[in-house]
């Protein structure tokens, strides 16, 4: 009995003596393989946030989730400039095959030397582990609302059952699973592809940038393509002509904004000034970065506004043919020949080729 009391104090005082852990550092995260995925992403040179988000097919918030448990884990590490960079252990673990016991062992010690995890070694530990205790758990050390800890719990339980999944003996011949890891290579490649074409169109002359925009609108169905452009362009630097099925005319003005940063509402409101102003029936804003939420927020509350995204303008650009296009894996490729545009200054540069 005596035993047994100073075994019991001995584990309080351990859980005790554990660093009671924030609540951002409790993972909510629950596929380890798009950790896997990131960190092989990273490691592929692949940083521009759309494409990170398509790769993953997460959304902004959730993306947050992977990349703090990636860092949690010591799979990545963030660099001064707030970039991302694989760790030695992340190296390890893009090493080892996908879904592998060496991949799991990885897992297993990363978790283990994770200090913000060690409060719940018990759960990765024991035969067993009751996900509402451990809710109950994260909750008292965090401080976090009795559903988000049930949350982070269940990524707990998640990781747990990956790790400690059986090797089992194969009943048949254990043969490389193929269209799963093509599928994840091309959507890696993909991604990078768009951020290298991304890049190159950042560093175009600005007139081919709007002469490319103007192919596309051309290519996409626009009529009476007119490339303006130029310091006194109005806000317009593409107008064209939309015509419906029942043959109504509107007319269209697209804006080009070569940005690395997030596109502000300030935009936003100044097209919806040449909305009026032009009197037209549709207004695109057309840019190689994002949007920020107020400026997704305003584009929201005019209808005719219409924002594209450079992860979104790249798809465009591919789907149509125009400097680059799908391939028949899926793959992105850039085009073999320069798009037809009737202007002899739009040949495209050789650096496409490295796009």
């Amino acid at each position: 009995m005596v035993r047994r009391v100073r075994s019991e104090s001995s584990r309080r005082a351990q859980v005790l003596a554990a660093p009671r852990p924030l609540s951002a550092e409790v993972p909510q995260a629950d596929k380890l393989a798009n950790i896997r995925q990131l960190a092989a992403a990273v490691g592929d040179g692949i940083h521009h946030p759309a494409a990170l988000l398509e790769l993953l097919d997460v959304d902004q918030r959730h993306f947050a989730y992977y990349r703090q448990a990636a860092v949690i884990l010591g799979i990545l590490r963030v660099r001064d400039d707030r970039s991302l960079a694989l760790t030695d252990r992340g190296r390890r673990l893009t090493a080892a095959p996908e879904a592998s016991s060496a991949e799991r062992q990885v897992f297993r010690r990363a978790i283990a030397e994770a200090e913000a995890l060690k409060p719940f070694r018990a759960c990765f530990d024991a035969p067993n582990v009751d996900a509402r205790k451990l809710a109950r758990q994260v909750q008292r050390l965090t401080g976090l609302a009795s559903s988000t800890a049930a949350r982070r719990a269940q990524t707990l339980v998640k990781w747990r059952e990956y790790i400690h999944s059986p090797d089992l003996a194969p009943s048949r011949p254990d043969l490389p699973e193929l269209s799963a890891r093509l599928e994840r290579l091309i959507a890696r490649h993909n991604a990078l592809a768009k951020q290298r074409t991304l890049e190159w169109l950042l560093h175009v002359d600005p007139s081919r940038f709007e002469a490319i925009l103007g192919e596309l609108a051309r290519a996409i169905g626009y009529r009476e393509v007119i490339v303006r452009g130029g310091p006194n362009d109005g806000g317009i630097d593409v107008q064209a002509i939309r015509v419906d099925r029942w043959g109504h005319r509107a007319k269209v003005a697209i804006q080009a904004k070569r940005y690395q940063r997030p596109v502000g509402r300030r935009i936003i409101d100044e097209m919806i000034g040449v909305l009026s102003r032009e009197r037209l029936g549709e207004a695109i804003i057309v840019t190689t970065s994002e949007f920020s939420k107020r400026a997704e927020s305003a584009a929201r509350g005019e209808p005719r506004v219409r924002l594209v995204n450079g992860v979104q303008l790249v798809d465009l650009l591919a789907e149509h043919g125009v400097v680059v296009r799908y391939a028949a894996r899926g793959e992105l490729v850039p085009v073999s020949a320069p798009p037809t545009s009737g202007h002899e200054d739009e040949a495209e540069p050789e650096a496409e080729a490295q796009v």
